[in-house]
């Protein structure tokens, strides 16, 4: 009896100390922030006095998870993004999309990424596609209306030619990087390096990359910009993406916290507190210079945090690669002193797609959008005076990691359908979840088979979606094809625009191109539109 009780006592010992190294939840950070939504939000706004347009900086974290930041309730320390959020609003329904590449093309283009072709998965180094020349980026409306335009970090966006580059697409100053899973100390992927200033290769080896970026912010807002112009700073943090690492100093704040081969939460909490000091140093800046008060910030992460890698999206359900709340729900706060309330919370519905035509109403630019676009002006949202729901479905789409497995979404109002389909060798498995989001949040209870008209709709509002997507758009490609080579540096082998025919591909002809658009039907566009 006694060993029985001394080895439950044991037991439960290990079980509480290991709980208390691996989950690391120190007293939560959150004091001093209401989770709810604040109420008469359009009356606490306030008149702008200035006539200057405002500047404008737009902070992206990559991967970060939901419950990854202090005013969450985080044991990680993020004292600057609370700062943004006790300073500003915190926008609570924002939405991105489960990966990389298909936030970053939707953010510049305010187009659906179904519709660009880069939905599906992120662009890796040994493809060769990029965003359409056709497509008018945002820094091209800001940099039309004036302002000096920066982007410092990671781009991936395209990288084989020069008008695929982000000084070709509206930025006057580039830094940082054009691939996606860089080392952050030596800087490479695939044996290549990777760290370039505006097509030229810069040697930070050693230098902690986040660091980097921090330092290069401030260097823009202090030396490189023209003071007398508004600014855009697109700052894109490689952190906390993988590979997992970060600087000893950091990792030792976390004695609470372990590393495990199916979460190195250590390490992740090290890489977003660096994050968080750059952040820091680049709101420092604006306050040394006086310029924090007519300077928009959003910050916001390009999709869910990934699990396997340390993320937490508790409550959400899922993470990145899914479709569920936790993948494409993401912690995201706008600051402007000069009119948004501090320490506000606003739960309308906003979408990466919506920031194209709402940052440039807030800043009084024209969107110079050639094509139309599916984002919506959310300002008067952001403001607390427009509606709750921005009008429009939400499509999301992931076809990571596995080939031929996608997993999909459809946001309408209250209602959300999560379909997976799994294309095997001579079958298809197809499951479909419906929840009210509204009610269940976390999505709980499927109510699939008690709303089947509602899984009609959506399923309908999927497929003319899918449908628009062109028939030589990316799919996952985990691994390049084994001929494949990486170059020493992505700065050297950049096709320039001279050498480049600026006119897009058009098929085999305008009869021919049209017959296989009717064998095709609904399976995706054959012409770009």
């Amino acid at each position: 009896m006694k060993r029985g009780l001394l080895f439950l006592l044991g037991f439960f010992v290990v079980a509480g100390v290991g709980a208390y190294f691996y989950y690391g939840k120190a007293p939560p950070s959150a004091e001093g922030f209401s989770n709810e939504t604040t109420p008469n939000l359009a009356s606490l706004v306030k008149t702008r006095t200035s006539t200057e347009q405002p500047n404008v900086i737009i902070l992206l974290a990559d991967d970060l998870g939901w419950a990854d930041v202090g005013y969450h309730g985080s044991d990680i320390k993020t004292p600057n993004i609370d700062r943004l959020a006790k300073e500003g609003m915190r926008l609570e329904r924002f939405y991105a999309t489960p990966i990389c590449t298909p936030t970053r093309s939707a953010m510049m283009t305010g187009r659906d990424p179904i519709k660009l072709g880069l939905a599906n998965a992120v662009l890796m180094a040994w493809q060769d596609g990029g965003v359409s020349l056709d497509e008018k980026f945002m820094p091209e409306s800001f940099k039309d209306a004036g302002y000096d335009t920066a982007m410092i970090g990671k781009w991936h966006l395209g990288h084989t030619i020069e008008q695929h580059l982000p000084n070709a697409r509206g930025f006057d100053h580039f830094y940082g990087h054009v691939n996606t899973q860089v080392d952050y100390f030596n800087h490479e992927f695939a044996k290549g390096h990777d760290f370039q200033e505006n097509g030229k290769i810069v040697d930070h080896k050693g230098e902690y990359a986040t660091d980097v970026h921090g330092d290069q912010s401030v260097r823009f807002l202090t030396e490189l910009r023209d003071k007398t112009k508004p600014f855009f700073l697109y700052v894109p943090f490689l952190a906390p993406h993988s590979p997992i690492e970060a600087k000893q100093e950091d990792i030792d704040k976390y004695p609470r916290r372990i590393d495990t081969p199916v979460g190195p939460k250590k390490t992740y909490a090290a890489m977003v507190d660096s994050m968080d000091q750059a952040i820091g140093r680049i709101l420092d800046t604006l306050d040394e210079q006086g310029i924090a008060d007519n300077t928009i910030i959003l910050f916001y992460s390009d999709n869910g945090g990934y699990p396997n890698f340390g993320a937490d999206n508790t409550p959400l359900r899922g993470g990145k690669l899914e479709t569920f709340e936790g993948g494409i729900r993401v912690a995201a706060v706008m600051r402007w002193p000069e009119v948004l309330p501090a320490n506000t919370v606003n739960d309308a519905v906003i979408s990466v797609i919506d920031l194209f035509p709402t940052l440039a109403s807030a800043a009084g630019i024209t969107a110079g959008n050639v094509k139309e676009i599916d984002g919506v002006d959310r300002w008067q949202a952001v403001l607390g005076k427009g509606d709750h729901w921005r009008g429009k479905p939400l499509i999301f789409t992931s076809n990571i990691p596995l080939y031929n497995h996608f997993q999909y979404g459809v946001l309408d109002g209250k209602w959300k359908m999560v379909q997976t389909v799994n294309h095997l060798r001579r079958e298809t498995e197809v499951e479909t979840l419906l929840f009210d989001v509204s009610a269940d949040p976390n999505e709980k209870s499927d109510l699939a088979t008690k709303h089947p008209e509602q899984v009609k709709r959506l399923t309908a509002i999927l497929d003319d979606r899918l449908a628009e997507h062109p028939v030589g758009g990316t799919f996952v490609q985990i691994s390049p094809h084994p001929g494949w080579r990486a170059p020493k540096d992505y700065a050297d082998v950049v096709l320039p625009a001279d050498k480049v025919n600026q006119a897009p591909h058009e098929g085999f002809g305008a009869v021919a191109s049209k017959f296989l658009q009717q064998r095709y039907g609904d399976k995706g566009k054959i012409i770009y539109e």
